[in-house]
């Protein structure tokens, strides 16, 4: 019997089929063809529609610029001689300067008075970085959790430049080459992937870690690239920073098992009303609670918070919430605070062997 003479491209089809197949077989549950997603998660509540409901919703808060003041207090970052503990600074909503023994640290860089694609609209600060750009002390490394404007910020990385290594989600290292930036000064992870710098003989690690979020710079560019959680590890101190993130109780755990225990937890506690629209990727200050149980972290403090207008809860409610989610568990206040804007708090690291 002979082959029909289309036998060769039905044989190449078939094959196609079953690379295809097992290469999506192969890909992490985060992965997908197009880009990436919760694998412990429904897709959250999108659009444009979505997005005018929860605005002018009756679950909205009004902002009251005489009533709703953010505590705001002068900086005081480390100097060289004060390296022996951890020195943390909020300078604002997902900002957090870390540094310890000569090696500093920054999160999501936003030092911009817009939330937005363009630098005259959209959500607008009430409060100010509490510190300048231009002031910053050295900084060796950043952190981007991902690519929503309130976290990735044009100006601001411009304005850092090639200085500090990046350490970004799959798919954001593009971003940074396009607006100027070497590429050898960006470090593209997928989550639990690792890299590590050395400043002046103090090597530290940076991991990418699962967070439950979405991505996209535009209505039409929705999760083509990653979004992750960061743990900083130092030789005798590991601080975790999440970033935006809604919860589950199973990577958070996940994290707290295999780099935990964490000296310091820098955790999201704001946006997040109405849940109908944000619970899926924000967390509320109870989630946020738990997440500081899950990562197995000494002490946290909530951030995301007080500088953008972006959910529907009140300005303030976030620390009363956290307050209120705290006493519920009979934790210390100590064990998960909240700062002031421009506050800065001293860690005396725990000496400890790493688990690596």
């Amino acid at each position: 019997m002979t082959l029909p003479r289309f036998a060769p491209l039905i044989a190449a089809v078939l094959i196609s089929m079953a690379c295809s197949t097992a290469s999506l077989a192969q890909m992490p549950s985060h992965h997908t063809e197009g880009g990436f997603t919760n694998p412990h998660a429904e897709r959250p509540h999108s659009g444009f529609f979505g997005i005018i409901r929860a605005r002018f919703g009756s679950d909205w808060q009004s902002y009251d610029r005489e009533r709703d003041i953010v505590p705001v207090t002068e900086p005081a970052p480390a100097t060289a001689d004060e390296f022996a503990n951890a020195t943390v600074t909020w300078i604002g909503h997902a900002t957090v300067l870390v540094q310890h023994r000569g090696v500093n640290v920054l999160t999501d860089p936003m030092f911009s008075k817009y939330a937005s694609p363009v630098s005259f609209a959209g959500p607008s600060r009430i409060t100010q970085p509490a510190i300048k750009i231009e002031d910053l002390p050295t900084i060796h490394a950043v952190v981007i959790s991902h690519d929503h404007y309130d976290h990735l910020d044009t100006a601001s990385i411009r304005a850092l430049g090639d200085e500090p290594k990046y350490f970004v989600p799959l798919g954001v290292g593009e971003w940074f080459v396009d607006k100027g930036i070497s590429p050898e000064r960006v470090v593209e992870l997928d989550w639990w992937q690792e890299h590590s710098i050395e400043v002046d003989g103090e090597q530290i690690t940076i991991t990418a870690t699962p967070s439950q979020h979405f991505s996209g710079r535009s209505l039409t560019n929705r999760d083509g690239t990653l979004w992750a959680s960061w743990a900083v590890e130092w030789s005798d101190f590991n601080a975790w920073f999440g970033g935006d993130t809604g919860y589950n109780n199973l990577q958070f755990k996940e994290i707290g098992t295999r780099l935990g225990p964490f000296d310091l937890g820098i955790i999201p506690i704001g946006a997040y009303e109405p849940r109908w629209f944000m619970g899926t990727v924000h967390v509320n200050p109870k989630e946020a609670v738990l997440i500081h149980e899950d990562i197995n972290a000494r002490q946290s403090f909530g951030i995301h918070w007080g500088a953008f207008i972006l959910a529907g809860e009140g300005v303030l409610t976030p620390p009363v919430a956290l307050a209120e989610a705290r006493e519920a568990k009979g934790m210390a206040e100590e064990e998960f605070s909240t700062f002031a804007v421009g506050e800065t708090r001293h860690y005396a690291p725990l000496k400890k062997v790493s688990s690596r």
